[in-house]
């Protein structure tokens, strides 16, 4: 679980938005091949209101069908597993009015592996890998896409890998390393330009656990970043830069679970330095806490903050400090035949330098969703999901243009087997 959660940390941070969802969507039974191995496919159709599809302070309302298949395999052996996924979403607007879109698409993968030499909490290795890859429609998930990819899809890979050795039943050290790869396809003719980057960290952590519920923690951690789309050639107010990399330290200490079966959690607090391109660096207080806690058969929650340094993707020669929080529960009903949920995001991105001196606008983003699932029968499922979103921005010369509410409401069936 402690690797789960740290690769968990590696793969958020630098994304556009952290969710910690509670998740409701149960898994289909599958098809079993020999005693390790399943498959779990499924199609969902779904129709969804939008009233904002185009993600901006004037933007158009839509109704949208959706076709998404999807398919999932798992093998679980002695000492490790394996578990894969693929998913495609077709998109068909009803109006087609938005930059004379039709149609749109989205897919990706996912690949994670996991393994051990020994039981949990015992001496021994870990290692846990995980790799995906994934090109979104700019309307997909509002949760997630935050508009920002208007009038152009996003491409983003990911892997990522952690190494533990419990060297006593109490003391444990680790390393940490992922890349992450974030492209925009940029269209200067239909809309504004986005900024994506490579991304490269290495870090560690040691522990020391007096108990179950007390594990001392200390990590640190590089990143560094290589923004894409850059011109290489911008003004960073003391003269022309030429540079389009930047780095980044982090250290941080706190306490988290050693072993619990019911409940995790990890609360670290520290230290974070950005130099940022040819600009000015930036530095201050960052932290880092997840939480799972399976309150019965029934209930399940779910909690992650964290806070890091970062470019911005709206405009290149900026930098920005980005808080995210999330928290999402889950209820299971009616003889498990229904289950709920709500998430809650809420992320604050504050400029921290700006290059051209217009673009020093803060922008505060909440989003609520609620979701229901009804297995009707073993092959079919139907659910319903309610999302709002609202982008709230101050300051700047540009500032107001993030100034929008969004609501999405989606019915469909999903078919499985």
């Amino acid at each position: 679980m402690k690797l789960v959660k740290i690769l968990l940390i590696l793969s958020c941070t630098g994304l556009l938005v952290h969710a910690a969802r509670a998740g409701i969507m149960d898994r289909p039974t599958g098809i079993k091949i020999g005693q390790r191995m399943t498959l779990k496919p499924y199609v969902a159709v779904s129709a969804a209101y939008d009233s904002n599809v185009d993600a901006r302070k004037d933007g158009n309302d839509d109704v949208v069908w959706i076709v998404n298949p999807n398919l999932g395999l798992q093998y679980n052996a002695e000492s490790w597993k394996l578990s894969a996924n693929v998913f495609y979403q077709y998109n068909s607007y009803t109006k087609g009015n938005h930059r004379n879109m039709q149609s749109g698409h989205s897919f990706g993968e996912n690949v994670s592996y996991e393994w051990h030499n020994s039981a949990r909490g015992e001496k021994g290795w870990t290692l846990m890998l995980l790799q995906s890859f994934k090109q979104v429609n700019h309307t997909e998930d509002i949760m997630l896409s935050d508009g920002r990819n208007y009038g152009r899809d996003r491409r983003e890979f990911l892997a990522s890998g952690a190494l533990q050795r419990r060297v006593t039943n109490n003391l444990h050290v680790n390393i940490n390393s992922s890349y992450y790869w974030l492209d925009y396809d940029n269209d200067n003719n239909a809309s504004y330009g986005l900024y994506g980057w490579d991304r490269y960290t290495l870090g560690g952590e040691i522990g020391y656990a007096t108990s179950r519920w007390t594990d001392f923690l200390v990590s640190a951690s590089y990143q560094h970043y290589n923004q894409d789309n850059v011109k290489n050639s911008y003004w960073n107010g003391r003269g022309w830069g030429n540079t389009s990399e930047s780095d980044g330290v982090t250290v941080q200490g706190g306490i988290g679970s050693h072993a619990p079966e019911r409940i995790s959690y990890r609360v670290l607090g520290g230290w974070s330095l950005f130099k940022f391109a040819e600009g000015e660096d930036s530095s201050g207080f960052t932290y880092t806490v997840s939480s799972e806690w399976i309150m019965s058969d029934t209930w399940k929650m779910a909690g992650l903050a964290t806070s890091y340094y970062q470019p911005t993707e709206r405009q290149f020669g900026c930098s920005q400090r980005v808080d995210a929080l999330s928290w999402g529960i889950a209820h299971t009903m009616v003889r498990g035949k229904l289950r709920s949920s709500l998430d809650i995001t809420y992320r604050r991105e504050s400029r921290e330098y700006d290059g051209f001196g217009y673009y020093d606008y803060d922008l505060d983003v909440m989003s609520f969703r609620l979701g229901l699932n009804y297995t009707l029968n073993r092959y079919m499922t139907l659910f319903c999901t309610a999302e709002y979103y609202d982008s709230m921005s101050s300051g700047g010369k540009y500032g107001e243009y993030y100034d929008y509410e969004r609501f999405r409401g989606t019915l469909g069936l999903r078919f499985t087997y």
